[in-house]
């Protein structure tokens, strides 16, 4: 992870390096010269995320399934918070995206 939207997109997707290029890639591809102020670019983007998050399996969010499909435990002291849907998850990663600036 060699630049600071790598490194943001594998720290924000369970540090899963595969997943990260994918959906670094699918941004790269998608994005269009100031996407970031045009509705019709930032939803080709977005479906590029969703697009780059399917193909690799990767629907679950945090707090939810893992990579192994096993459920993580929630800390005794911390309420058990539901998993990310994948619509909240594209949303996330596309805020994430939106303030890198590589992107």
């Amino acid at each position: 992870m060699n630049t600071p939207g790598r490194r943001a997109l594998y720290d924000n997707l369970d540090r899963d390096e595969r997943l990260a290029l994918a959906v670094n890639a699918a941004v790269h591809a998608s994005r269009q010269d100031d996407w970031r102020g045009n509705a019709f670019k930032i939803r080709r983007v977005r479906n590029a995320i969703r697009a780059a998050l399917v193909s690799t399996g990767a629907q679950a969010g945090r707090h939810g399934e893992a990579k192994t499909g096993a459920v993580r435990e929630a800390p005794a002291t911390y309420a058990a918070q539901p998993p990310e849907s994948l619509e909240e998850r594209v949303e996330r990663i596309l805020a994430l995206v939106k303030n890198q600036d590589e992107y």
